[in-house]
């Protein structure tokens, strides 16, 4: 293990407008920040060297494809040049908050609004206060947000290298709540029993009908009949993985409800897709809908510690940076 986790990034100002606007790369630490109206996320891009994931002092915690891990070893092979940033959750308190603020006062060295209204701004760190987010970020806990099949490709190919030192990934740092977790949907493609599901729902969730978009906290929503319901969990909720409420409707409805035909049967959905949408998707074929609320970052954390993963397609983090502001 080396002492150092943390070092600096490139900047590649990619989104100048014309060629007279071209600046040389920049490097070192920064702080990006993604801002649309009142929403703002604000990270630390730098370079978190790959041993670092491989020893456990950055912690994954969601299961990866290996077809699809396979396929980013290609692709990384052919285009080695990274512009995309893996996103990781750090607990390094104050201090970063502190440091980030103070970079923040300065202008940034860029500034720009995306096709899809976010606007972009980057600060490069002061070197002194890059030295000592280094030293917070080293002796921090990081979980991965977003990126865990980048992450597992960029490690597959170090293996194959020899594990060289020098190797890292470019990740963006936020602070533990510095993003929105989401929790994909699922829906079970029809015909479905509407009156099975509700009986394997009453075995360990309180359930009532509810108006569309009143959906209680930490409840799960579910679409059947025309019906939405409200389906709060009453039996006890074990630790880690098997606590989740994913986990808990794969066992308890959604097995007994489909068998063996789950994995054609059962989609998953980000939450983007309109819910008028799937709604009647449902209408249509008689299947259902389960809006599941996203863990909470305990949760997630409890996964880690206990060094299980979750599911695919369980939970994501966004916003999503942009790709080609930083390479390297």
């Amino acid at each position: 293990m080396t002492d150092t986790l943390v070092a600096g990034g490139t900047l590649h100002p990619a989104h100048a407008v014309d060629g007279n606007d071209y600046q040389p790369p920049v490097e070192g630490l920064f702080v990006y920040r993604l801002r649309r109206g009142a929403d703002e996320h604000v990270g630390v891009v730098a370079d978190v060297e790959l041993e670092g994931f491989a020893d456990g002092r950055v912690r994954g915690h969601e299961a990866v494809d290996r077809a699809r891990v396979e396929g980013l070893v290609d692709h990384f092979a052919a285009v080695p040049r990274r512009t995309e940033l893996v996103a990781l959750l750090h607990d390094g308190g104050d201090e970063v908050d502190r440091l980030v603020a103070a970079t923040m006062d300065e202008p940034p060295v860029l500034d720009f609004v995306g096709p899809d209204g976010w606007q972009q701004s980057v600060w490069r760190v002061p070197d002194a206060a890059g030295s000592l987010l280094v030293e917070a970020f080293g002796r921090s806990v990081h979980d991965i947000a977003d990126g865990h099949h980048r992450v597992a490709a960029s490690l597959e190919m170090w293996e194959r290298a020899g594990r060289p030192a020098e190797a890292a990934l470019l990740c963006i740092i936020y602070p533990p709540r510095g993003l929105r977790l989401s929790a994909f949907r699922r829906r079970i493609r029809g015909p479905v029993d509407a009156s099975h599901l509700r009986a394997l729902l009453a075995a360990r969730w309180d359930v009532t009908e509810c108006a569309p978009g009143a959906l209680p906290p930490r409840s799960t929503g579910v679409y059947v009949g025309s019906t939405w319901l409200a389906a709060r969990l009453t039996a006890d909720r074990p630790s880690g993985v098997a606590g989740l409420d994913l986990t808990l409707l794969t066992h308890h409805v959604f097995g007994p409800l489909v068998g063996g035909s789950a994995t054609e049967r059962i989609e998953s959905i980000p939450v983007t897709t309109p819910p008028e949408e799937l709604t009647s998707r449902c209408d249509r074929d008689g299947g259902a809908l389960f809006v599941l609320a996203p863990p909470t970052l305990q949760q997630l954390r409890e996964v880690a510690d206990l060094g299980e993963v979750m599911p695919p397609k369980t939970t994501y983090f966004d916003p999503k940076p942009y790709a080609g502001v930083f390479v390297r």
